[in-house]
């Protein structure tokens, strides 16, 4: 019995120790993120960040990639219901999982993982957005595109690119 209570004991020790000495005990992610440690590599982590941040530790905003023209084939697959209160943000915010969002005519917001597009200047995008007047919207087949993650920035007008992948 008393042999069980000390070897009880040490994996206790070991067990509270190990948990002491995970990266995530006091979590490294900023703005809402949360972080998983890999069981077997006791100094490894990963942030996962809330909409419209990103890097390691979710200190990168989302950021402005542009504005584009969009068709009626669309430029972003996934269109979500209107918003009377639409913002680069709140857009973003909707569209948690893609590595795109983007505004248009004010109230839509489309979701994307891919864009083939062409890029035109900012000036074309100049819908005020109803959630946030100080931002642009897109404008009538402009859309203002945003970057959930880190993707590359197209190298010219008319590139088309697939995530980090530039084709």
């Amino acid at each position: 019995m008393f042999a069980y209570a000390i070897r009880s004991y040490f994996l206790v020790a070991i067990v509270a120790a190990s948990l002491w000495r995970t990266p995530c005990r006091n979590n490294p992610c900023q703005n809402g993120g949360a972080c998983f440690s890999f069981p077997n590599h006791s100094e490894e982590f990963v942030c996962i960040c809330t909409a419209g941040w990103d890097g390691q530790f979710c200190t990168t905003p989302f950021r402005y990639m542009g504005c584009f023209t969009d068709t009626s084939a669309r430029i972003m697959h996934v269109r979500l219901p209107d918003s009377k209160s639409n913002s680069p943000m709140e857009c973003a915010a909707r569209c948690h999982g893609y590595a795109y969002s983007g505004t248009q005519v004010g109230i839509e917001c489309y979701c994307g993982d891919c864009l083939n597009a062409v890029k035109r200047p900012d000036s074309e995008c100049i819908k005020a957005c109803p959630g946030d007047s100080s931002k642009y919207c897109g404008a009538d087949w402009r859309m203002s595109v945003y970057s959930n993650r880190a993707v590359g920035m197209p190298r010219e007008e008319g590139t088309l690119w697939f995530r980090n992948n530039t084709v």
